[in-house]
């Protein structure tokens, strides 16, 4: 495998194809994808690499503890870049860094020299020369799937290049662009006068390589990992199997067949957005912003009128699903619960209900009374208010407020409080910014001594847009009647992916922490007024078709929706997601089901006469005539035994088969190691071998060192940046807080006056 750079050559024959735009510029759109495996080791003082066995981590201490105290580092041993030649691909592999950057320096002269000459080639060098020459542009971009594994191994080559050393104005925010540390979406290096963009495909499809091969039925399925696969050290010295080298050219070659069809969608590589909500986005603005462009300008000025103060407030103001186990039932097994979701939760609220669509003004805490007292379902504002509220108690099993949403300033304004799994129980005093959807909630969820307003803010309530509407209706539609249709998948997963995207686009933050990529690191600034006003003026009409407002509002009516059910059937809830419950459920209980049902008919019907539109939009038909109806109530499949240790930790045995969801663990590892319901309990963990677990170990200086490969061959390494890919163990133990409430609870009524619960601090986070 070390005569791979010999296939170097067949690059020449690849006829690239560009997009000539103005002022001589020129965009190769011959897809490319990029990929690396490492080697995962652990540093030993002496400068010698170990690698990881996990018959030894768990019963040698001394290897161990050379392991937890050894320094994680990692090594390239491989690159390939998959390259279109029109109905042929070509996979290129080299083995080391200095391989890529002689790889890439053939590469781009060869693109730039296309761009101008064309494939056909009389003089190549001189024609490379001269390419270099002329004054045009020249761009190409490569995929990369989860590229932020691949930048921090790349700075190894082009650390300067990425900070955007010595190119004037670039020079500020480098050649990176992130929403987050160490996550890019895009970054950029010019070599041979051609711009290299790398794009991250995972967040523009938001699935893994294998779902995505599988979900498109792409020609080329991603291989399963050879065993051990990331526990073996390999170096650019060993000698790969077949099996090995097939694994690598999988990866790149089903990359380009799922990134054709986004450029057969797009038309070219430019217009593919590179989020999977930027896709979404698009479409909205394409509905709504050209064809209604007074509400687009409505949301702008919305947007541009912001003051830091209120988009505090509105942040503070946010909150996801809920979702919770009712605390009767943990660490319990539950036998014969029923079960029921929402069809499409945040788009049915979108399609039916109002929203704050002006601006909000601080109003005097008098009006509270009055805005208060409003029907909830026809409200003339929608409103939030700062509340302090005392003595107050959960009158229900499940408890509703999130103690992440008390109020901070210098610290939490809250005191006493005892805390049912994040959530409040009880507290003595707390100080909240509340909508009046929630705050209609918590009045219903709690008992409390006294409430005080401290600022109070209204908006007037309306629908969103008509077009938005639907737009959202439409691609309902598509979901429900093309499910399962082979010949119109493609619509069907355009569909899927607009109606899961749709809420994301309503709560993208308007400002974020600016991440910056200066070479020594990643910087972060912290979300400041310059940073702010600099953003939020610059919303116009053209790309604006919510306001932030609005998506807070989205998941309020959800959390609403779903504590109708709550409120009704408490002691019968075993657990909540979201949008569906899970519980012990009577006859009265399915007739409230089906009293709510007929109620979203009717609430739809009234929000299609009022627009104007068919109310039947609201119902699509499976391909087999089942009728759907967007946001009710549905019958799932029951679990004949549940169990359950807290929020996203339960197990289910359902037509007898076990299922698991426990957050941070692997499906698959779970069903491994549990095989009844009755196995799931608090003091279960799973060993490095076991969870399936990894964490990635970042490393911004690995000292020289030396590896040992699986043949015993040593070699030599200068990478200074990696990452260590890390087996790990997991924890199943609930915390020690939610255990004592727990056990508190079985003996009878909370004492406010245990020592464990006055002692807890206030400042819990």
């Amino acid at each position: 495998m070390n005569s791979i750079p010999n296939q170097w050559p067949d690059l020449y024959n690849i006829k690239f194809k560009f997009e000539k735009g103005s002022f001589n510029s020129y965009s190769c759109q011959t897809l490319m994808a990029f990929d690396i495996e490492t080697s995962n080791g652990w540093r030993q003082p002496d400068g010698t690499v170990i690698g990881f066995d996990h018959d030894r981590y768990n019963s040698d201490e001394e290897y161990k503890n050379m392991i937890d105290l050894g320094e994680p580092v990692s090594l390239l041993y491989v690159w390939q870049i998959a390259i279109e030649d029109t109905d042929d691909i070509k996979v290129f592999m080299g083995r080391t860094w200095e391989d890529y950057l002689d790889f890439v320096d053939m590469l781009t002269k060869e693109i730039r020299r296309q761009a101008i000459y064309g494939q056909e080639s009389i003089y190549r060098e001189a024609e490379i020369t001269y390419s270099q020459e002329v004054k045009h542009s020249v761009s190409c971009k490569i995929y990369i799937h989860n590229a932020g594994f691949e930048f921090q191994h790349l700075r190894n080559i082009w650390e300067d290049e990425f900070a955007g050393k010595g190119r004037g104005r670039k020079a500020k925010y480098g050649n990176v662009f992130a929403r987050n540390s160490r996550k890019p979406l895009k970054f950029s290096v010019n070599v041979n006068r051609v711009k290299i963009e790398h794009r991250d495909s995972l967040v523009l499809t938001q699935k893994s390589l294998k779902a995505w091969c599988e979900d498109e039925h792409l020609p080329v399925q991603k291989l399963d990992e050879p065993k051990d696969y990331y526990l073996v050290i390999r170096t650019p010295d060993t000698e790969l199997t077949d099996e090995e080298i097939n694994y690598s050219i999988n990866d790149v070659v089903s990359m380009i067949y799922g990134l054709k069809k986004y450029r057969d969608k797009y038309q070219k590589l430019g217009n593919i957005p590179l989020t999977q909500t930027g896709a979404v986005r698009a479409k909205c603005k394409e509905r709504v912003c050209l064809a209604n462009p007074g509400w687009a300008e409505k949301c702008a000025q919305i947007t541009r009128n912001y003051t830091p103060q209120d988009f505090r407030n509105l942040c503070q103001l946010f909150q996801g699903g809920w979702t919770h186990a009712n605390k009767m039932y943990v660490d319990e097994l539950v036998r014969d619960v029923k079960c029921f979701d929402f069809a499409s939760s945040y788009p049915a609220v979108m399609t039916t209900r109002t929203f704050p669509v002006s601006e909000f003004e601080q109003c005097d805490v008098n009006e509270f009374s009055i805005l208060e007292e409003q029907d909830i379902n026809h409200a003339a504002y929608h409103w939030y208010a700062k509340i302090k509220v005392t003595e107050f108690t959960s009158k229900l099993d499940n408890s509703y407020w999130s103690l992440s949403k008390v109020c901070i300033e210098d610290r939490p304004l809250i005191k006493d409080q005892i805390v049912d799994n994040g959530r409040l129980y009880y507290a003595s005093e707390a100080t909240i910014l509340v909508s009046d959807l929630d705050w209609d909630t918590f009045k219903q969820a709690y008992k409390y001594e006294s409430v005080e307003v401290l600022e109070l803010y209204k908006s007037e309530a309306g629908y969103l847009p008509l077009e938005l509407i639907l737009t959202i209706l439409e691609y309902f539609q598509y979901k429900t009647s093309l499910k399962g249709d082979a010949d119109k998948e493609s619509l069907y997963n355009e569909s899927k992916q607009f109606i899961n995207s749709i809420y994301g686009c309503a709560v993208t933050k308007i400002v974020t922490d600016l991440i910056t990529f200066d070479g020594a690191g990643w910087d972060t600034t912290k979300f400041n007024d310059d940073l702010f006003y600099e953003t939020v003026h610059s919303a116009t009409a053209d790309n604006t078709f919510l306001a932030y407002q609005m998506g807070i509002w989205v998941t309020a009516w959800a959390r609403h929706n779903l504590w109708d059910f709550i409120l009704e059937m408490d002691r019968r809830i075993v657990y909540c997601d979201t949008d569906s419950i899970k519980g012990l459920f009577d006859e009265n209980d399915l007739k409230f089901v089906e009293e709510y049902n007929k109620n979203i008919a009717k609430i739809e019907e009234e929000v299609a006469d009022y627009l104007g539109f068919d109310k039947e939009l609201y119902t699509a038909t499976t391909n087999k005539g089942k009728v759907k109806r967007l946001g009710i109530m549905e019958r799932e499949d029951d679990c004949q035994e549940f169990k359950t240790l807290g929020a996203k930790r339960y197990v289910d045995l359902i037509d007898g088969e076990i299922h698991c969801t426990i957050a941070g663990l692997p499906k698959k590892a779970g069903e491994a190691k549990i095989k009844t319901v009755s196995d799931f309990n608090n003091k279960m963990v799973w060993s490095t071998k076991e969870s399936e677990k990894q964490i990635a170990m970042y490393n911004d200086n690995q000292k020289p060192c030396v590896w040992r490969d699986r043949e015993g061959h040593p070699y030599k390494s200068n990478d200074k940046y990696g990452i260590c890919i890390q087996p790990t163990t997991f924890d199943l133990s609930m915390s020690g807080e939610f255990m004592k409430f727990l056990m508190t609870l079985a003996t009878g009524k909370i004492d406010r006056n245990d020592d464990f619960f006055s002692d807890m601090p206030s400042y819990l986070y």
